[in-house]
């Protein structure tokens, strides 16, 4: 792979840079400690189905399509699933917890502090900007960005191909010389692939089979050290 071709190499957050799966289940163990429940195996599945469905995925990344936690139509959907617990409670709690979580993965840091040498580095992801921030100051990962481009802050979320444009504005990128790094196949993939970036699909669990363009695939996204320029590494 040629990565002098690029100027600017974006990321998605969650799941590409930092533990999205230990932020939920910190958050949902938050919940659960605060509304004084039992903290058992099946409550916590039940919490993490829950917030990695459309219902809280989509509020999280302020979509359209998003329905308010005050609504009756989020109280139908929190007895859908089983939920006897207030919305809007819940969904601060879940805040709460989230921004309190904000793990490197693996080879993270190194990777960007490569990657700074000779990029211009950028987050695009979806979710609220003080919980996003929060995350990346806990992070460590702060000092290697020069921009950060959050969906409730932009007004645009992933797969809208035009939170990456805006991202590219920034970054003084253009569609040839832009390169974005994610872990889902509907939103990041989705986002690149409208947008007309190159892509680099990152899947832990080995699973490839989701359809769409991209130029290389990891299961770790710090694996991209192997490919970077001699000179960079």
């Amino acid at each position: 792979m040629d990565f002098s071709k690029y100027s600017a190499v974006l990321f998605d957050l969650d799941g590409t840079l930092i533990d999205y799966a230990g932020a939920q289940k910190y958050a949902a163990e938050h919940i659960m400690e605060v509304l004084d429940l039992e903290n058992s195996s099946d409550t916590l599945k039940q919490f993490l189905g829950f917030l990695e469905g459309n219902v809280i995925q989509d509020f999280e990344a302020c979509k359209p399509s998003a329905i308010e936690p005050g609504s009756s139509e989020m109280r139908q959907a929190f007895r859908k699933a089983g939920l006897s617990v207030e919305p809007v409670e819940f969904i601060e709690l879940y805040f709460e917890g989230l921004e309190e979580h904000g793990e490197p993965l693996p080879g993270i840091i190194d990777l960007l502090k490569l990657l700074r040498e000779e990029f211009t580095i950028g987050i695009v992801s979806n979710g609220p900007g003080s919980v996003q921030r929060k995350r990346l100051q806990k992070s460590g990962l702060m000092e290697f960005l020069d921009l950060i481009v959050l969906s409730c802050e932009v007004e645009s979320a992933k797969p809208d191909p035009e939170i990456l444009r805006y991202a590219m504005k920034l970054a003084n990128s253009k569609t040839y010389d832009t390169l974005f790094v994610g872990d889902s196949a509907g939103s990041d993939m989705g986002a690149a692939n409208a947008a007309g970036v190159d892509f680099v699909f990152v899947q832990p669990d080995g699973d490839f089979s989701a359809p769409g363009p991209r130029v290389l695939e990891l299961r770790k996204t710090a694996e991209m050290m192997k490919y970077l320029p001699n000179e960079t590494v």
